[in-house]
This record gives C-alpha cells, sequence and structure tokens, in this order.
C-alpha cells in the first residue's frame, strides 16, 4: 500500500471551478498536488500551484474539506490523505498551464458530478459553495473509497 499527502486548490469564478483534466479526459480533479516530505501542507500547495499554473500568490487559503480516499492504481491500493483549500490567486496571477502535459479548464459547478471527479465524494460539496451553503463548522472530513471488487 502506497500512502500519500496531497493538497489541492478550490478555485472559483463566476460559478465556474477550475479543474485539471486526465491525461485520456475522462476525469478530472483540483490544482494541486503531492506534498513533498519536508514541507507543510501549504507549503506543498503554494509549489505546486506555481510549478504548475503560475499562480504565486494566493490571499487567505481557507481549509475546507480533508477527503481520507483509498483507490487502486497499477502498482496497487493508494491511502491518500487530501487537503483541500478555497483559494483565491492574486489579481495580477495569470492562470495557464505550465507543464507540458497539464490540460484545465473552468467547467460550472452545476456540471459536478461524481462520475467524473476525483474523489469523486467531493462532487456535491463542492456545488454548495456557490449557493450560500457555507457551513462556519469547517474543515469537513470526508472518506472517498473506489476500489473496485474482484
Amino acid at each position: 500500500m502506497l500512502f500519500r499527502v496531497t493538497a489541492r486548490c478550490i478555485l472559483i469564478r463566476d460559478g465556474h471551478i477550475l479543474v485539471q483534466l486526465s491525461k485520456h479526459g475522462d476525469f478530472y480533479r483540483l490544482p494541486g498536488g503531492r506534498v513533498r516530505p519536508e514541507e507543510t501542507i501549504l507549503q506543498g500547495l503554494k509549489r505546486e500551484l506555481r510549478e504548475e499554473l503560475g499562480i504565486e500568490h494566493l490571499e487567505d487559503p481557507e481549509l475546507m474539506y480533508i477527503v481520507e480516499s483509498f483507490y487502486r492504481r497499477r502498482s496497487g491500493i493508494v491511502h491518500e490523505l487530501g487537503f483541500y483549500f478555497l483559494c483565491k490567486p492574486c489579481l495580477e496571477d495569470k492562470i495557464r498551464p505550465k507543464e507540458e502535459h497539464l490540460r484545465i479548464a473552468w467547467i460550472p459547478l452545476d456540471d459536478l458530478k461524481p462520475e467524473t471527479l476525483r474523489p469523486s465524494v467531493l462532487a456535491g460539496y463542492l456545488k454548495t459553495l456557490t449557493n450560500g451553503g457555507r457551513s462556519t463548522r469547517r474543515p469537513i472530513y470526508l472518506v472517498n473509497v473506489d476500489i473496485e471488487h474482484d
């Protein structure tokens, strides 16, 4: 079993959310990635956003969700602890992919579906962010299990 810690960013603009598309375009996830062992969660988030999207500054990232995920990869089962922050990049930051393999899109929040979002458990929760569904109890802890049974 492989254990990972990730930090990801929730960027919402005009009812749309920024997502990264998978290589085959069959699913998407939020921008960010793995946190290195020598980094704090926020340091890892800032580094990932700078490296991947050219975002240099974040204003008051707010921890919204902690998602504990279990999923299968070719190498076996992955146990991932993901930290999801509601972020506001500075206005002067231009959001664009800085890595050749990276594809991003702004999709309507209403179009989020568990079938195409990883981790799937976040789809319903993210939709509430534009509908005034902000709870005062943050962060919310969620568990996502995406392991097919043989």
